[in-house]
């Protein structure tokens, strides 16, 4: 059973059923892909040869599809493309999806995950299980412990952990005429250099754009809009004397006239402060979280292309692009998926932190290869000082010179068997948030998630616990399928 139709889920179910076995996919939205199908439409890789196995054929699939010849590889694709091949993956007689549904409950037996009960009160039962979801609620449900938030400095010997690392300052007032804070800005934290606390990298939407005008919805209002919202962007442009979309967001090209948009300033399309408490949130609460994250964007956009604030220029330039109307059909062409860059994360048989990433980066038990650099985005956007001038202030971005390689271990997929032995976490991996800052692109989640499926699968054919497997046996039968797990 695999909870989360993310990249990492569906590589996990092709793996398992390449091993035998007959999968359920149980997805929290009406669609599958995760963040690939749903806006994120670029690779997150500089080496692309550290991805082997079912990965590589994503993107090759990704290749055929726009035409290339066979055996191509391509790494931007539209989000229709993305969904249409992961939907491939999962059209078998032996692969079940159930669609628009959450874990409600997991019953277990001694540390054995037995069954879990849907928001609908149906129940499912499987043998091994791999939690795949961007959140980690079967890994919380099933009774494995996790982190939510940033860990000190001192916890692992992490110099670039906790608060106060990489600060920026913006030279713009984040008060208003009566003294209070404009909106999307909080007082001082007032917290110690090092210190661990709750906060977690900044939540968006990576929405699918176009200039092509026969494709195009200019940006919408959205719901809940005011202006108001956005006083510290226009007071930004004109600090910054902008004059274009560029230092407000940053659009990477993509098939037949196609943007994804990215965040790119202190004030673009990332939201901080607003998502620390998503990943243990209930999913009543985290709709909240969503819309709101959404209303904020969309908003974004809307008054970049309309408010009369904004330099002419800035709008006209912003108009120029508007939503395409061949995405997200069913859903006014915005993504059905946040970006959750960082959710709960596993306290697994091992847990990797920053060392894992820069030097200690050999693992015996390894099952693939990570490369990204250490990459954070902005924790928290507070009011301070500097030079007795009231300023805005952001803290905990991160993005490391050089890029690492390092080996990516079974153990730190896999909860301590005494707690929960039949369950696999591909995507909130055992990690402190310095290392997780490396690994949460997507294609190292495809590498892990196949990694999971075919340990499930292994040791559903062998009837033994995940941990139980040999590791040499899995590491042969990885390669046997192209992965890649040595260093190039």
């Amino acid at each position: 059973m695999v909870v989360g139709a993310t990249p990492a889920g569906i590589m996990a179910a092709q793996a398992a059923l390449r091993e035998g076995a007959t999968v359920g996919v149980i997805e929290n939205t009406q669609h599958v892909g995760g963040m690939l199908a749903s806006g994120l439409s670029v690779t997150d890789s500089i080496y692309y040869e550290t991805m082997g196995g079912l990965a590589a054929k994503f993107f090759r699939d990704v290749g055929a599809y726009y035409g290339l010849a066979s055996g191509e590889s391509q790494y931007t694709w539209e989000p229709h493309a993305a969904e249409s091949i992961f939907n491939s993956y999962l059209d078998s007689p032996k692969i079940g999806v159930i669609l628009g549904r959450t874990v409600a409950s997991v019953w277990k037996r001694g540390t054995q995950i037995q069954s879990i009960t849907l928001d609908n009160g149906t129940v499912v039962g499987g043998t091994q299980w791999i939690d795949a979801t961007y959140e980690g609620d079967l890994m919380a449900f099933s009774g494995a412990t996790f982190s939510v938030g940033r860990e000190s400095s001192q916890q692992y010997g992490e110099g670039l952990a906790g608060w106060g690392q990489n600060e920026t300052t913006v030279p713009v007032s984040p008060y208003l005429a009566d003294g209070s804070l404009i909106p999307l800005v909080i007082a001082d934290p007032m917290e110690s250099p090092g210190q661990a606390d709750g906060k977690i990298m900044a939540y968006s939407f990576r929405s699918c754009l176009t200039n092509n005008p026969k494709n195009m919805l200019p940006f919408p209002m959205p719901p809940g809009y005011t202006p108001d919202r956005y006083i510290g962007v226009s007071r930004y442009i004109n600090y910054a004397d902008l004059t274009w979309y560029k230092g407000l967001f940053s659009l990477e090209g993509l098939p037949n006239s196609k943007y994804c948009l990215l965040n790119s300033g202190p004030f673009s399309t990332d939201y901080p402060n607003a998502g620390w408490a998503y990943p243990n949130a209930n999913w009543k609460l985290r709709a909240g979280i969503f819309q709101d994250h959404s209303t904020y964007v969309a908003g974004f956009l809307y008054f970049l292309a309309n408010d009369p604030s904004v330099p002419a220029s800035v709008r006209a330039n912003v108009s120029s692009y508007g939503l395409a109307l061949d995405e997200f059909t069913d859903n006014n062409h915005w993504p059905w998926q946040m970006y959750v860059r960082e959710g709960r994360r596993l306290h697994g048989q091992y847990v990797m932190t920053q060392s894992d990433i820069t030097t200690s980066v050999i693992k015996a038990d390894a099952v693939g290869v990570g490369q990204w650099y250490i990459d954070s985005h902005f924790c928290c956007r507070y009011a301070s000082s500097s030079a007795g001038q009231p300023v805005v202030m952001y803290d905990g971005s991160l993005f490391t010179d050089g890029i690492p390689l390092y080996q990516l271990p079974l153990r730190a997929i896999l909860p301590p068997a005494s707690l929960v032995s039949n369950l696999a976490v591909p995507v909130c991996v055992s990690a402190s948030h310095i290392s997780f800052c490396s690994l949460r692109v997507e294609p190292t989640y495809m590498v892990l998630g196949e990694a999971a499926g075919t340990v499930a699968g292994l040791a559903l054919k062998a009837g033994l616990d995940l941990s139980e497997v040999d590791v040499t046996t899995l590491q042969n039968r990885l390669l046997q399928f192209g992965a890649v797990i040595a260093i190039p």
